[in-house]
């Protein structure tokens, strides 16, 4: 996502945070692994925002199903943590944002293996 909402966004001029967490205030996920990606992001050094200013649109709506044990989170990056936005070139922080996103996603799955044997 760009780093600052443009005039037709929901929040223009204002920065955003590194990452945005979209579970449709809590409908299309358990609110502990919203909290899971929230709290790892933050732990890596990263800012985390919750349904501001994305919840998540028609994928999440789609497939989250939490009842059914379905659940579906959008993930949104700050593109100024990985590429010029002007150019959109990979910037200096390109290799750490790839290892951070693998500890991310290694924190995922090892949520996903407690919580289903």
């Amino acid at each position: 996502m760009p780093a600052i909402g443009d005039a037709n966004a929901d929040d223009p001029g204002r920065p955003r945070a590194d990452f945005v967490l979209g579970d449709r205030d809590g409908t299309t996920c358990e609110p502990e692994f919203t909290a899971l990606v929230a709290d790892t992001v933050r732990r890596l050094g990263y800012t985390a925002a919750i349904n501001d200013p994305y919840k998540g649109v028609e994928i999440v709506k789609r497939h989250g199903r939490p009842a059914e044990r379905r659940h579906s989170l959008q993930i949104e990056l700050n593109r100024r943590l990985y590429m010029d936005e002007t150019t959109l070139e990979p910037n200096a922080h390109y290799a750490q944002m790839t290892a951070d996103l693998e500890g991310l996603l290694a924190a995922v799955a090892a949520f996903v293996r407690q919580r289903c044997p």
